[in-house]
């Protein structure tokens, strides 16, 4: 029940309306006994926003698309390893100090644990804050990172970050790759036709992982399948690091629970006929 003591917690963004943060959240609050919510707050002005979950105060800030990088410059303190990633998607806000985050590379870790990396050939669609995360991963991994985005500067700009390759469009089909990562929008719903690769370049026995979540299947996955690649769903990353999310601002561990249940009701539910 929400009273004058229940914590603010949020999940920002722009466009925010396709979050499953709250539900996920809300439903650790729940289970865990924290007097706390979780609301979606959308604008496209990231000071803005910064500005008012100093002000309200919200203490736990879920950041998504496409406020990852834009947000670090306005925070207090940053993580070590946020910082190496140059990507912030969580922000604990203690007594008006704001520290950021990355969590996402955990929820990457976990997704990928039962996939060999290291010295195998990857591909990442996108260049973003969740592409950054991929990249740290791969990199620790071992993996050789290859990069592709729609606007090439940004895959290079990846590249000599974490290492690897840029590679044009037309350079996609004449490499073979072990592992492939879409770290783009592409394929969310509601335009669940559209896949960021031909089906062409996957291979038999690869990895195909999509941090799209919505919906739990993408045309990207699908294909995937059919090729007699191995198809990762991007609501393992979303579960996984919302975890670590709440494991950083709680200090605890948080007990088991069929939070992968949940959501999948509720995106079978959202795509019913």
């Amino acid at each position: 029940m929400i009273s004058a003591s229940t914590k603010l917690t949020a999940v920002i963004g722009n466009p925010i309306g396709h979050s499953l943060s709250p539900l996920l959240h809300n439903e650790i609050f729940l289970r865990e006994d924290v007097d706390a919510v979780m609301l979606a707050f959308q604008n496209a002005d990231i000071n803005e926003l910064v500005s008012a979950m100093r002000a309200l105060p919200v203490h736990l800030i879920a950041v998504t698309l496409p406020h990852k990088e834009s947000i670090i410059s306005l925070l207090d303190e940053v993580d070590e390893k946020a910082l190496a990633i140059g990507s912030v998607n969580t922000v604990i806000n203690t007594d008006g100090k704001l520290k950021g985050y990355n969590t996402d590379v955990v929820g990457i870790a976990v997704a990928l644990k039962d996939a060999t990396l290291k010295g195998k050939s990857v591909l990442i669609f996108g260049a973003g804050g969740a592409a950054r995360a991929v990249a740290y991963h791969m990199k620790e991994c071992g993996a050789k990172i290859h990069s592709y985005d729609r606007t090439f500067k940004k895959a290079q700009t990846l590249c000599e970050k974490f290492g690897g390759m840029a590679l044009e469009l037309a350079a996609l089909n004449g490499t073979q790759f072990d592992v492939i990562v879409n770290a783009t929008p592409v394929g969310l719903h509601p335009n669940t036709d559209a896949t960021p690769v031909s089906k062409d370049i996957i291979r038999k026995g690869s990895v195909v992982f999509d941090l799209v979540y919505n919906p739990l299947e993408t045309r990207l996955m699908r294909e995937a399948t059919e090729k007699g690649a191995q198809a990762i769903s991007g609501l393992t990353m979303l579960v996984e690091q919302a975890l670590e999310q709440e494991r950083l601002w709680l200090g605890r561990e948080i007990g088991n629970a069929p939070y992968y249940v949940l959501l999948e009701r509720e995106l079978n539910k959202q795509h019913r006929p």
